[in-house]
């Protein structure tokens, strides 16, 4: 399958960023296409531009298991800025937790989905022939602001996957925000890793959250939800890598 991999700055006005935005089409659309809005955008298809040196190797993942969609990637703020931009919730208890943690962070997802919303997709729509119901994937915060976006727009990201999911920085808001929600009929895929983090601490806190959240989920009427623990599962694009693929392709085989 052929495709085309372009990139485009575009501002977050309400953070007065700019962000790299990677479309990945297919040449020669001929109908709309499932779109997939992904967070991390740096890190989905090239290991030299990956913050880490690991990219999700997403273009292997398409031609593997034959995926027809266009993914259009984020990519994400600095720093604490992330934080920031991927979680609604501010949190003020993660000060100190690591030397690069110097104050509260979170507070601006509401605003980071709002954009995405109003600025993204509507320039999506005018330049892509795609679907009116959008998919979302992302992992750790990526996660976290995922679910946040279907509870927000649940008529707009009607599928996502979200993957070694940091809910351990905000569990309760969190658990409050999908329980209000109106998100029956729409998919859900989540998963944590075993081994999120070499601190068992830190990766029990992972897999506890994930566990009361996915609880949550099971109640509320999706037409599929799917959560697995991966046994041995490390927090790294490497793991996710080698997931992504088969992931995708089980939400794009659910009826539309």
């Amino acid at each position: 399958m052929n495709y085309t991999l372009t990139q485009r700055q575009m501002k977050l006005d309400f953070s007065g960023r700019e962000a790299t935005v990677f479309v990945y089409c297919p040449k020669n659309v001929e109908k709309p296409l499932p779109c997939l809005i992904m967070h991390d955008g740096q890190n989905l298809f090239d290991d030299d531009r990956a913050a880490f040196g690991v990219s999700w190797k997403l273009r292997e993942a398409i031609e593997v298991y034959d995926l027809n969609m266009i993914i259009v990637g984020v990519s994400c703020a600095d720093g604490l800025g992330r934080l920031d931009e991927y979680s609604p919730f501010h949190n003020k208890d993660i000060v100190g937790l690591r030397d690069w943690l110097t104050r509260p962070a979170g507070g601006l997802g509401n605003e980071y989905i709002d954009w995405i919303v109003h600025d993204l997709i509507v320039w999506i729509k005018e330049h892509y022939s795609v679907e009116n119901q959008f998919l979302m994937a992302g992992s750790s915060m990526g996660g976290l602001i995922s679910m946040a976006a279907m509870c927000r727009y649940p008529d707009i990201f009607t599928r996502i996957a979200c993957i070694s999911n940091a809910l351990w920085f905000a569990p309760h808001p969190m658990a409050q925000l999908i329980e209000e929600a109106d998100v029956k009929g729409n998919c859900v895929y989540m998963d944590i890793g075993l081994k999120e983090s070499d601190k068992p601490q830190e990766s029990e806190a992972y897999i506890e959250s994930n566990r009361a959240i996915a609880s949550i989920w099971a109640k509320k009427g999706l037409r599929k939800f799917t959560y697995c623990e991966i046994e041995g599962g490390i927090h790294s694009e490497s793991a996710w890598s080698l997931r992504i693929g088969k992931i995708l392709s089980g939400l794009l085989d659910e009826n539309r």
